[in-house]
């Protein structure tokens, strides 16, 4: 094996331009056809890898390829509860509305994914569109070693489709290519409506999300305040009273004036010893007085003083009081929680504002012949001489 030389590969080259351009003889034209075969053959790696993609695709670019139209819309997510940042972001917040970013690549993912394929084909008749019988056998769907089938279909549409979000703005650019220029607006206009159905779908199942939650607290709570309204009504069966603490409060009333009657008949009682130490009413005097402190001592036991006094009742009867107290203030909660949210679900939460309107172009920006066949050319040639590299240096291991 040999070393290939440029030199000699130019030598080569001109030697057969020589023979092609002077008059041989049959002898002489077997000469020719043996150089040519074995310059063929010296050359197989450039012919195949530079000259045959080369000359390919300046036939399919340069006479094959159909013109593709492009129709470019610009929008941006807003949402009227997030911070911002950036230039567009600060005049969106002046308005009283800032990006959603996150929310943006959201859209992005829809409109790359099968769920738009499928809105596309219909409201738009995606398939119909991409097989167009002005476009070219390569664009054309469904091309020659594919199927029609869904995930084809899916896989040639993202050819189709372009889609980027600038970071700093939160502007979303979206373009879309087709061999007609109403049917590359067309499609475009479907896929913002698409975009702009998802951000509705969101925004309604936030809201539907935050009422019924809400709604749930409101349930719970209810059902909580009966319950402590059903074991409170239990309770004053039970005890056969309506509120211990006013029954108690009578019975400490009873209680004060029965002691202001044992102060006085005290009072009058040691009066008639020392006036009149032999009076009749002296006795009977001393009988009501014990009667009245017998009645107190049992009035006492009655509200203090073990398990069957009113004590007990009047701390059971409390804690049911607070349980409902406290019962009234969640549900007065949760019915605020449920009308705020009820006022929220009112105001849109996010928002598909669109910057510029799909257009209709009137040239085809695509295919952009001389700079894909530049493109295949710098490729082919850069892969022939990373491969030549290699098996020169292969070639000079194996003479060494």
């Amino acid at each position: 094996m040999t070393r290939l030389s440029p030199n000699d590969e130019f030598l080569d080259y001109m030697t057969l331009v020589d023979i092609g351009q002077c008059g041989v003889s049959p002898a002489q034209k077997g000469e020719q056809l043996r150089r040519i075969k074995a310059w063929l053959r010296r050359h197989a790696l450039l012919i195949v890898l530079v000259i045959i993609p080369t000359t390919l695709a300046t036939i399919y670019y340069g006479f094959i390829a159909s013109p593709q139209y492009a129709s470019e819309t610009r929008f941006v997510v807003r949402s009227p509860n997030r911070n911002a940042a950036g230039m567009l972001s600060g005049f969106l917040q002046s308005t009283g509305f800032v990006r959603a970013q996150d929310d943006s690549y959201v859209v992005m993912e829809y409109m790359e994914s099968r769920a738009a394929v499928s809105t596309l084909e219909s409201a738009s008749d995606l398939r119909e569109i991409l097989s167009r019988p002005e476009t070219d056998f390569l664009t054309r769907f469904p091309r020659p070693w594919s199927d029609g089938t869904e995930e084809a279909l899916y896989k040639h549409y993202l050819k189709f489709m372009t889609i980027d979000t600038d970071s700093s703005g939160g502007v979303t650019t979206l373009e879309m290519r087709a061999s007609r220029a109403e049917d590359a607006q067309k499609l475009t206009e479907a896929l913002l409506v698409g975009a702009e159905t998802l951000i509705n779908r969101l925004n309604e199942r936030a809201r539907q999300d935050a009422i019924r939650f809400a709604k749930l607290e409101v349930t719970d709570s209810e059902k909580r305040m009966a319950e402590v309204q059903k074991s409170l009504t239990d309770f004053r069966n039970k005890v056969a009273m309506i509120d211990p603490g006013k029954q108690s409060a009578a019975m400490l009333d009873m209680l004060a004036k029965l002691s202001d009657e044992v102060s006085k008949s005290k009072a009058q009682y040691a009066a008639l010893i020392q006036q009149a130490p032999q009076s009749p009413q002296i006795q009977s005097l001393r009988s009501s007085i014990d009667a009245m402190e017998t009645q107190i001592s049992n009035e006492r036991s009655r509200i203090v003083g073990g398990d069957a006094s009113m004590a007990p009742l009047i701390s059971q009867y409390e804690q049911l009081l607070l349980q409902r107290e406290l019962g009234m203030r969640m549900l007065e909660s949760s019915a605020t929680s449920l009308e705020n949210a009820k006022i929220e679900a009112q105001r849109q939460q996010l928002y598909l504002e669109r910057i510029v309107n799909p257009n209709r172009p009137d040239y085809a920006l695509y295919p952009k012949r001389l700079y894909s066949i530049f493109l295949a050319f710098a490729i082919c040639f850069a892969s022939f001489w990373i491969i030549r590299f290699l098996l020169n240096q292969i070639y000079e291991h194996a003479e060494s």
